[in-house]
């Protein structure tokens, strides 16, 4: 079961086993380059981490899931990259029993400055859980695995999706949100060159990224759907997609 958590960019996975929290889009180390065009901010990752903290005692989770995303430099790993993040993992170290990642597209070298407790999935993403409690993870910069959206359930992040809104002097504002559809398996695999014979349809969950301070595209303005390979598959009904802001409110 997929649920959630109010108000946050995250979502708990449980099974009668285990809960796993499933966080997206860490962007660590962001605030290096928004000091580079002159603003100034505290550390970004300590607000994160008193998060992901809240979020684990509220739900008893005791495994932790980053769906890709985890620093924001892309390809090599910077000087900022070798301080924040195997700082932010030992903390989640102390914070749950298991703690796995699923590299995104900007995680280039990503293992070297991960601690060696980590376990690191393929770009192509994992299964979590056992038996008929599985879903799919994956980033949504690649092709998720066919393991993966044969769950029949499947979370990626990546898009950073948003919504705009405008008030009546038209201003403009923009907030996170989820977006929730249905996917057409056999199409999918077939989007991805596997060879399958799978079919019917799944549910995918697209995350908003946990670090607020990134950029996102306005869901509601024409064509913003086509990013990644999953949404520009045409396996993907947006049709009838039920569009969620972090606080609860649907959009769509």
């Amino acid at each position: 079961m997929l649920k959630i958590v109010p108000g946050e960019a995250a979502l708990v996975f449980s099974t009668p086993e285990s809960k796993t929290l499933l966080i997206s889009d860490l962007h660590l180390g962001l605030e290096k380059e928004m000091a580079k065009k002159g603003f100034r901010l505290p550390a970004y990752s300590v607000r994160m981490v008193e998060r992901v903290k809240r979020a684990a005692e509220s739900y008893g989770a005791r495994r932790l899931a980053v769906l890709g995303d985890v620093k924001h430099t892309v390809g090599k790993v910077e000087d900022i990259d070798w301080g924040v993040v195997p700082w932010f993992f030992d903390t989640m170290l102390d914070l749950f029993e298991a703690v796995e990642v699923v590299p995104g597209n900007h995680d280039g070298n990503i293992r070297t400055v991960l601690p060696p407790r980590v376990k690191l999935h393929p770009s192509q993403g994992a299964v979590l859980g056992e038996g008929e409690d599985i879903i799919g993870v994956a980033h949504g910069h690649a092709w998720p695995s066919e393991e993966a959206i044969a769950t029949r359930n499947l979370v990626i992040g990546h898009s950073h999706f948003t919504y705009e809104m405008r008030d009546s002097l038209g201003s403009r504002t923009r907030e996170s949100v989820w977006v929730m559809a249905e996917y057409d398996m056999a199409d999918l695999v077939k989007g991805a060159g596997y060879k399958s014979s799978l079919k019917g349809k799944g549910k995918l969950t697209v995350m908003p990224p946990f670090n607020r301070l990134v950029g996102g595209q306005p869901i509601n303005r024409s064509r913003s759907f086509e990013f990644g390979p999953v949404l520009s598959s045409k396996s993907v009904s947006l049709e009838g997609a039920d569009i969620f802001l972090t606080d609860g409110t649907r959009v769509t």
